[in-house]
């Protein structure tokens, strides 16, 4: 009787939804069409934890925009970096917890003009309580990394959608 109840107010609720235009905040199928008509070129970083970093914002850059094409109307550059923290320190002056920073320096250019459109800093800033035992940190920082990135290339959509609104509103 639970189990009937529960898929009935399931299918009424989806139909609701559906027809009042309601979608879902991470779906795929409606995405705007700037952003999806946007090639993404990762700079090189300083070195091989920046072009990690990179990777990262890269990868979640391309879950979240979509197929990028060759005939692209925009090009996104990204140059990435990260920096680690130490702080908390213990008695035996070894650090209990870490700041991870993984930041993205921007560009939106037009991709047949050249012309630089937008630019930002983008970054996110994680922290992680360190484990003991040196592999413990290397995994734990690992893991920080990929959501520090993670989280600045959200707020790059972001930067970039505002930078879009904008455009369409004038």
């Amino acid at each position: 009787m639970i189990r009937a109840f529960f898929i009935a107010s399931a299918l009424f609720f989806s139909a609701v939804l559906t027809g009042c235009g309601f979608t879902p905040m991470h779906s795929a199928a409606k995405t705007n069409d700037s952003l999806v008509n946007m090639n993404i070129e990762l700079l090189k970083g300083a070195n091989v934890v920046d072009n990690q970093a990179g990777f990262f914002v890269t990868q979640r850059l391309r879950d979240r925009i979509g197929k990028q094409e060759d005939s692209a109307r925009y090009r996104l550059e990204i140059t990435p970096n990260y920096r680690r923290r130490r702080f908390g320190l213990t008695d035996g002056d070894v650090a209990s917890r870490y700041d991870i920073t993984v930041s993205a320096r921007w560009n939106l250019f037009d991709a047949k003009t050249g012309r630089r459109l937008s630019r930002g800093n983008t970054s996110t800033i994680n922290t992680f309580g360190a484990p003991s035992g040196p592999f413990g940190v290397i995994t734990a920082d690992n893991i920080g990394v990929e959501q520090s990135a993670k989280e600045t290339a959200d707020k790059i959509i972001i930067e970039i959608a505002r930078y879009f609104a904008k455009k369409n509103k004038k």
